[in-house]
């Protein structure tokens, strides 16, 4: 047993912010660019509230800490992941209920011990020829030369699959209206993160930004609701929304229509959401690498052979693998976790810290650290082969969260991405469309700010079929 060091009262340093709102209006120009900038006061961080904050704390003395040493990020996430909750601005409980995504103890374990079964590796597989099956379609429709909008094509790809997967239907405008009525969610939340006043601003209160967020939410709830009822009085189908409808806890109770559609929601959200931002920055990436492209490539020949690729072929594809998992540590989907903690307590580092603090824990930040990736900015596959995974302490990567409340569609994620990036790399070279300023946008989750714009070419034709012979192609 690992002896914890002794516990101090000392504040770590960290920037000085402003008297009334604290470090909250640099974070709120900057989100990644500041939490970048903290590194330089070490492994964890003080972030003054303010006077402003002060006055929503919980408890007397309690702040807020940015952490970056993977072994508090395990205990926070993990060890002693019972003294924390999750942290949910208003806007985000409204959206997500008591899914998983939100919902604490008793009630997320619950839940969990119900979906989990559904959630296993061997029935994921089932789901990989949908997912090749409409990545063709989708490439069918590019030709032999286009340009795109990757990260528009990727969510347009994933939502397509998410809509056949969760829903059993096919892409319609009502489909659409989800995907951007979530999108409006994701803005209202992040205004409620980043500003005390959105937070505590009623949301009878008729302003534009109210107004169109409540509009969401009846378009959400619209819709999904829609989707219950109607299966409801249908025969059970093959997709997780009759799952989640015929799914029984070990007393044999089910899940009402509310707790359905909360679940439903959250998988809507992570199933093509985050996906689609993960393989937008993966074909960005591999735009700018052509010595990472023609070794994917290479792999993809030996392994495929030009055929669609199956779940079958996934143990091989180990370097597919490792590009997606590199694109996820410089970019990954979701780039931070907040934590309250319920009671004081002592992290591995010493930090002691009373109940009602808050711990930062930045995907973005700590992926970058250069102790565990040597040359961080470097888009290097390599990192996650066997040898160098291997050097590195767990919680220097950690893209789906940890502990009981890490993602529970983290199997269907890593299929689904390597998946597509397989069946789209081995048929088309991206080539960048110069003249962009490729940057993220952090929301809910880290998308491409303005979009990537990519030249798309079919590779070239082999044996009568498009597409097959990509030799040498990574220079081309």
């Amino acid at each position: 047993m690992i002896k914890k060091p002794s516990p101090t009262k000392k504040d770590p340093p960290g920037p000085a912010g402003h008297w009334l709102f604290g470090t909250l209006p640099e974070f709120r120009r900057d989100p990644l660019g500041f939490l970048q900038k903290c590194a330089a006061y070490g492994d964890v961080v003080k972030l003054p509230y303010g006077l402003a904050g002060d006055l929503f704390k919980r408890q007397r003395g309690a702040a807020a800490y940015l952490l970056r040493d993977p072994a508090d990020i395990k205990y926070v996430l993990v060890t002693h992941q019972r003294n924390y909750e999750r942290l949910w601005v208003p806007a985000a409980k409204r959206i997500f209920g008591s899914g998983l995504l939100a919902s604490e103890d008793p009630l997320h374990l619950r839940q969990k011990r119900v979906m989990q079964p559904y959630f296993h590796h061997q029935r994921i597989k089932g789901y990989a020829e949908v997912m090749t099956q409409k990545t063709e379609a989708l490439l069918a429709c590019w030709g032999k030369e286009t340009t795109v909008d990757l990260a528009e094509e990727m969510m347009r790809l994933t939502l397509q699959i998410v809509c056949k997967v969760l829903f059993s239907m096919e892409l319609s405008d009502e489909a659409k209206d989800l995907s951007e009525a979530v999108t409006v969610g994701q803005y209202h939340i992040t205004r409620q993160y980043r500003s005390f006043l959105a937070m505590v601003t009623p949301e009878w209160i008729p302003t534009r930004r109210n107004l169109g967020f409540r509009d969401a939410l009846k378009r959400l709830d619209r819709t999904i609701f829609g989707l219950i009822d109607a299966r409801r009085d249908s025969e059970a189908m093959n997709d997780l929304l009759s799952m989640l409808l015929h799914a029984q806890d070990e007393d044999g109770s089910g899940m009402s229509d509310r707790q359905v559609r909360d679940e439903a929601l959250a998988l809507f959200l992570a199933g093509h959401e985050t996906t689609a931002n993960a393989l937008a920055w993966t074909g960005y990436l591999l735009s700018q690498h052509p010595e990472v492209e023609s070794r994917l490539l290479t792999e993809l020949q030996e392994v495929l052979e030009g055929r669609t690729p199956s779940a079958a072929d996934l143990p091989k594809l180990a370097y597919a693998e490792a590009v997606f998992a590199e694109a996820m540590r410089l970019y990954p989907p979701a780039y931070i976790l907040v934590r309250r903690a319920l009671n004081e307590d002592t992290l591995p580092s010493g930090l002691s810290f009373p109940g009602g603090s808050d711990l930062f824990m930045c995907q973005y930040w700590v992926h970058r650290d250069p102790r565990f990736f040597p040359d961080p900015e470097r888009f290097d596959p390599d990192r996650f082969l066997a040898k160098g995974k291997d050097e590195r302490p767990l919680f220097s990567y950690f893209p789906f969260g940890g502990g009981s409340k890490m993602c529970i569609g983290e199997s269907f994620a890593k299929m689904e991405g390597v998946l597509l990036l397989a069946t789209i790399a081995q048929r088309f070279k991206m080539t960048l469309v110069p003249g962009q300023e490729i940057v993220p946008e952090p929301l809910v989750t880290l998308r491409p700010k303005n979009g990537v714009r990519i030249r798309l070419t079919l590779r070239h034709e082999s044996n009568g079929r498009e597409g097959l012979n990509y030799k040498n192609e990574g220079d081309r």
